[in-house]
């Protein structure tokens, strides 16, 4: 009779080893988020302390030692006069292609994405598997052909031939159409139609603020997918002050490996970088906010 309750002793964890285990467990975890914050914040932390410097403090100085006299305000003077002002250009540039394209291509994607996951229609499934079977294709390979395309319209070196292809994003309508189907209940949208709403006004009214966070989500992806954008814009633009930023500075930091150039654009280079990372380190905090609210409000008005 004693046998049993021994057996079940032996075989039982104890709490002390419970709690081993979960402190080993979360010095792992700490130990690899911490790793990680390095690993993020390590270039941009260099990039700061080197922005800081003239090009002779850059060879002179310990790299991730800020120097004695920053030179932040001499490089800014410079970043923004150099080869008449075309860095002021450029970032308006990137901020007009980024924030049009995120607008327009998360409208479309949400428009389509809603169609899919709530309407029965013919060659609903085959549209649905063009739209999976897209996001296999690279965006390089198509460059090409839409040169081509945009020349024979007569697209080429202009804004609207670097955003209108930008517009169609098959990520973005399968990602909708998942967060529609998901998030949107059809008794919600058939009471709807029962109570005499038409289409237009069930989707503003009703799914637009349900889908809200798949649709800020959306938005800063498409976002910094068109702020990092260089190949398209590289092929179709040929007008210096039509260039966004990734394309202008690597045209400045072309030049540092050029014999013969008189000025080296090092603190230019560096501090366009950092000005051009800025923008991604301030939205993408700003809109997590409406992103974690949106979802708490999709989950209970999905319910």
């Amino acid at each position: 009779m004693s046998a049993l309750p021994a057996v079940r002793r032996r075989g039982a964890r104890s709490p002390g080893s419970g709690r081993r285990s979960s402190r080993v467990k979360t010095t792992i975890g700490t130990a690899a988020l911490l790793v990680a914050a390095v690993y993020v914040i390590a270039p941009i932390y260099w990039l700061v302390v080197a922005s800081s410097k003239s090009t002779s403090q850059l060879f002179a100085t310990s790299t991730f030692l800020p120097p004695v006299h920053l030179s932040w305000g001499a490089n800014f003077r410079s970043l923004f006069s150099f080869g008449s002002g075309e860095f002021k250009y450029w970032l308006a540039n990137s901020f007009v292609y980024a924030i049009v394209t995120a607008t327009l291509a998360t409208a479309v994607s949400t428009l389509c994405g809603y169609g899919l996951a709530k309407y029965r229609f013919r060659f609903r499934k085959t549209i649905f598997g063009l739209v999976v079977g897209s996001l296999m294709v690279p965006a390089t390979a198509l460059v090409v052909p839409l040169f081509l395309l945009e020349h024979d319209v007569g697209l080429i070196n202009s804004y609207q031939g670097v955003i209108l292809p930008m517009l169609v994003y098959p990520f973005g309508v399968y990602f909708m159409s998942i967060f529609a189907a998901d998030a949107v209940p059809d008794t919600l949208v058939d009471a709807s139609r029962i109570d005499g709403a038409g289409e237009l006004r069930i989707f503003w009214q009703i799914a637009r603020p349900i889908l809200m966070p798949g649709m800020v989500t959306l938005f800063l992806l498409s976002f910094i997918g068109t702020w990092n954008n260089y190949f398209l814009p590289l092929v179709l633009l040929g007008d210096t002050t039509k260039f966004p930023l990734t394309v202008g500075l690597s045209t400045w930091a072309s030049d540092l490996n050029q014999a013969g150039v008189s000025q080296p654009l090092y603190p230019e280079v560096l501090l366009g970088s950092l000005v051009s990372v800025l923008p991604m380190l301030v939205l993408f905090p700003f809109l997590q906010k409406y992103v974690a609210r949106g979802l708490t409000f999709g989950a209970i008005a999905g319910e």
